[in-house]
Order: C-alpha cells, then sequence, then structure tokens
C-alpha cells in the first residue's frame, strides 16, 4: 500500500503568549503527529484570563461599548475599583454613598478645599466673596486678615455694656455699644446723669478737733472719676472754705470733714455752723 506524503510538510512554531508541542517539528503526514497548544490562560466561557496589557480602539463588554473617548452607552458596575492616577468626569458624577478622601479641591465657578484634619480653605484670593443663607454656629477663634496681609484674632462677641475688659479680641453687640454710650454721655436714664443731678445741702451735726461729721453719705461715681473733695463746697458760718486745707472721709453712714488750721488759718469752734453741698445720696 502505497503512503501519501505532503510535498510541503506542516510546520508550527510557537510565538509569543503561544505555546505549542513538538514547535518547529514538521508535518508531513506519513505519521500520525499531535500539537497541544496553549495561550497560558483559561479562555473558556467560565475562564478568567489575564493581559499584561490590552490595546484596542474599541471594547465591547455585553451591550457597552468602551472607546477611546468614553463609555457609550452608560457604564455600571458592581464591586471595589482601584484607580492609580488621574480619574476625570466630564459630566455629573452621583455618589449614593459616603465619598472619603484626603482632599477635596473645588474649581470652575468656586475655589473650595477640604483637608483631611478637617480644616476647610474658601477661595484663593481676598477678591472672592462667599454667600451663605441660615444660621452660623461657630466655637473658637475667629480671624480676619487684612490687605496687608496681618491678622486680627476675634474670640468672642462681647455684650458687656460696661466694656470692663477692655478687650482687643472682642466684638461688642448693638445692646452693649448704646449703653455705655448712653452712660457716658450722661443719657436721662444713665447712672452718669443720675450722679451729676446728686446736689444736696448738709449740716454737720457735731464740730470737735477741727473735724465736722454729717450724717450723710457721698454719691457713688461709678464710671466718672472717684468721689473727692472737689465735689463739694463747704461753708463755715456763711464763709466759703478752702478746698486746699480740707479732706474728707466715709466712716460708715457718717461724712466727716478735716480742716488744717495751718493751712486754713483757724481752728474750727463747736458751735460753727458748717454745710456742705455737693454730691451727697438723698
Amino acid at each position: 500500500m502505497s503512503v501519501r506524503k505532503l510535498k510541503f510538510p506542516l510546520t508550527l512554531t510557537q510565538g509569543t503568549g503561544v505555546s505549542i508541542s513538538n514547535t518547529g517539528v514538521d508535518f508531513d503526514g506519513t505519521t500520525p503527529f499531535t500539537y497541544e497548544i496553549g495561550v497560558g490562560n483559561d479562555i473558556s466561557t467560565t475562564g478568567k484570563p489575564q493581559f499584561s496589557a490590552v490595546t484596542s480602539s474599541t471594547v465591547l463588554l455585553g451591550s457597552t461599548t468602551i472607546r477611546n473617548y468614553g463609555l457609550d452607552p452608560n457604564f455600571s458596575f458592581s464591586g471595589a475599583v482601584t484607580v492609580d492616577g488621574d480619574f476625570n468626569i466630564e459630566g455629573n458624577a452621583t455618589v449614593l454613598g459616603r465619598v472619603t478622601a484626603e482632599e477635596f479641591i473645588a474649581e470652575l465657578s468656586s475655589s473650595s478645599t477640604l483637608f483631611k484634619s478637617g480644616s476647610t480653605e474658601f477661595g484663593e484670593d481676598l477678591s472672592d466673596n462667599h454667600y451663605m443663607t441660615g444660621s452660623i454656629y461657630q466655637s473658637g477663634s475667629f480671624f480676619m486678615a487684612s490687605h496687608s496681609g496681618s491678622s486680627n484674632n476675634i474670640t468672642e462677641i462681647s455684650n458687656d455694656t460696661d466694656l470692663t475688659d477692655s478687650s482687643q479680641t472682642a466684638l461688642v453687640t448693638e445692646r452693649a455699644l448704646k449703653s455705655y454710650i448712653d452712660e457716658a454721655a450722661g443719657g436721662v436714664d444713665s447712672a452718669k446723669n443720675t450722679y451729676l443731678r446728686k446736689n444736696y445741702n448738709k449740716t454737720a451735726i457735731s464740730v470737735s478737733n477741727n473735724t465736722a461729721s454729717f450724717t450723710a453719705v457721698t454719691a457713688s461715681a461709678g464710671i466718672l472719676t472717684a468721689t473727692n473733695e472737689n465735689d463739694f463746697l463747704f461753708f463755715n458760718n456763711g464763709q466759703i472754705m478752702e478746698h486746699n486745707a480740707l479732706q474728707i472721709q466715709q466712716s460708715g453712714s457718717t461724712f466727716m470733714l478735716i480742716s488744717d488750721p495751718s493751712s486754713i488759718g483757724y481752728n474750727l469752734d463747736s458751735l460753727d455752723e458748717i454745710k456742705a453741698w455737693g454730691r451727697f445720696n438723698a
């Protein structure tokens, strides 16, 4: 029986990504020959082949086509996605869960950065404006920067009507400022006005050792200079007494006028009528 032989033998040679048993061996048809071809991955319908790189202008995944300029039509997936490098979205992005990032930087119509430390930066320069609707609740300090670069630390909004703290880091309320100005200007109901209107006449109940005693109490000056002998006029038997020779003291409900004989030129007598006119309580 004659044997048929191929004039041009069949030769299979393996290449990149493809392995062939008996690679490079000619098959001329005279004897049975088996070649086993492998691609290094399971390419069955249930397999999960892996490639180091794939180059294509278009990839079809089910009904979704991935082109070199994007997805057509919409694309959805489940599970985790890891992106190394930049991830650009030209349209809208809707996230139904949480978004976790070390920084958020918003550009175009506004510029803001949310840092993972909890700090937030709005705007790029002093010409930016920020509009908020509703209430703002804040704890901590508030810094106001000027165009020169210096900053002012605001620690509180004060309602102190006397401005007693003299704070350089507090803003006062309208009520506190109005109350302070009214008080300083001597408004109708102010303590200053009440103090200035107190002018009462008192007569000494006793005179002894150049000291005249009165049943009287000096008025409180409040925010004004403390009450002293210059807020009174004193008369001895109708004659005015010189202030530079006099001192006053308040002891409980007793007001005392102390005279210096060497300065005023005479001693007070127990029969003298000493009168005082000035800032007494009624």
